[in-house]
């Protein structure tokens, strides 16, 4: 099934915390419409980061077009404005085609990016601004962010202290505030459909804590060994994601097995409270729970969502 075009073109954006279900849908719904998917995702650009983050396997993507995936290796400081070009080009290129544009990801920064059309500084290092930062530790950053930008805090995962760094930098270069520097005065050229999927928070964290158990199951403990023989080190970007950091320092001898284990599951609760402090703020998003519901039974609540937006025409 294919949507007609009517007026501007149309981008499904799929949105909320991590675990509630987002890939399953985007897939579902790419088959329903002729979707292309675009990863919102800031740590599944990496190369090589492939259990921890939760990427499909090519065999999964089977018949779907993927974007914004496997972009750069894994030493690569990836910034949120060269994360808006490609998937700005992405989005594009699925219109010319003549597929649906999806948007699917919790990274609140880059879904904004691309369905609000932000407009971000360029960087400009102030290193001695940095040297400081970088005698801070996470919490002391964060009180900091907190204190200037709670929005802007609210959005950067646990551990990521780089981003932390380069937000405060930031907001001494600009008199606006971090999360939102400027917006264009028309900033897309598509009509965009916002589907968040929520859970109550138990069942949220059930599956959480399922997450981490299956993803250690499937070789998160190889994964992250391969990373660090490859010359990874605990300052990349890279390595701050959760998952990634706790092994590693569990692999540097600084904790236990158990206790890292136990700290990945804290920080990615926490990590998806700030998700759902982030976007409970985004604007008219059609919200589906998905705490009893079957995936057939969400997949069909979207399917209407999608069709009443498109006006009903079809292909």
């Amino acid at each position: 099934m294919e949507l007609a075009s009517a007026s501007l073109p149309l981008v499904v954006g799929i949105i909320w915390a991590t675990g509630t279900g987002k890939t399953a849908l985007s897939l579902g719904i790419a088959r329903r419409f002729r979707g292309s998917i675009i990863s919102a995702d800031s740590m599944q650009v990496y190369r090589g980061m492939d259990v921890g983050t939760a990427k499909l396997g090519l065999s999964e993507r089977l018949g779907v077009p993927h974007a914004l995936i496997d972009v750069v290796p894994a030493k690569h400081h990836f910034s949120v404005a060269e994360y808006q070009v490609l998937a700005f080009e992405a989005v594009n290129e699925a219109i010319r085609l003549g597929r649906l544009p999806i948007l699917v990801g919790g990274t609140g920064l880059y879904v904004r990016a691309v369905l609000d059309g932000y407009e971000f500084m360029p960087e400009k290092p102030d290193t001695m601004l940095r040297s400081r930062l970088r005698k801070l530790s996470e919490g002391e950053l964060r009180e900091r962010l907190r204190a200037i930008d709670p929005l802007a805090e609210s959005s950067i995962a646990a551990n990521d202290s780089r981003r932390l760094e380069r937000a405060l930098e930031m907001s001494t270069q600009s008199a606006d505030l971090p999360s939102v520097l400027k917006r264009r005065q028309h900033p897309v050229l598509w009509r965009v459909l916002r589907i968040g999927l929520r859970a109550e928070r138990a069942e949220l964290y059930r599956r959480l804590d399922q997450r981490v158990d299956a993803m250690i199951s499937a070789g998160m403990e190889e994964e992250v060994r391969r990373l660090l023989a490859e010359g990874l080190n605990p300052d990349d970007t890279a390595m701050q994601g959760i998952g990634y950091k706790e092994l590693s320092a569990w692999m540097r001898g600084e904790v236990g097995r158990d206790e890292a284990i136990e700290l990945w599951k804290r920080r990615t609760r926490n990590y998806a409270k700030r998700q759902e402090t982030w976007f409970k703020k985004e604007k008219d998003t059609h919200w589906i729970d998905v705490s009893t519901q079957s995936s057939s039974a969400i997949l069909a609540q979207a399917a209407v969502l999608v069709e009443s937006v498109a006006g009903g025409h079809k292909r």
